[in-house]
């Protein structure tokens, strides 16, 4: 059984594990250095953070709440800036239905320049 390469306690005269008669004390170096590696990442993204996210981050632009109308729409309104809106999502299109002003009113809605007011009443 020579030629096969492993190693036994008759060759060598130390068990074949290698590390002597405390292999546990090897499997709690590498847990231990594991777990210091999982503690230093996680130290070392809350450093990065900042820098991995400078690109990615709006502040200007939010959702504030959102409603399902349906399994396909969603009525949201949404807050840029200092401005709040309102967006009707899913379905065919999309619609932006308008800001909202200070006191909560939506404004008039826009006709289509071939509807006009005028033409709707005149019958």
């Amino acid at each position: 059984m020579s030629g096969t390469g492993l190693l036994t306690t008759s060759q060598t005269g130390s068990p074949a594990y290698g590390i002597g008669s405390f292999p546990w004390l090897a499997y709690l170096a590498s847990f231990a250095i594991v777990i210091a590696l999982i503690l230093l990442s996680r130290h070392g993204l809350k450093y990065l953070e900042p820098y991995l996210l400078k690109g990615r981050q709006t502040r200007t632009l939010a959702i504030v709440e959102s409603l399902a109308v349906d399994q396909r729409r969603r009525l949201s309104i949404i807050r840029y800036n200092r401005k709040t809106g309102l967006i009707l999502t899913g379905g065919g299109n999309d619609l932006f239905l308008g800001w909202v002003d200070e006191q909560g009113a939506l404004p008039p809605p826009v006709l289509p320049s071939a509807a006009q007011p005028s033409d709707i009443h005149a019958g």
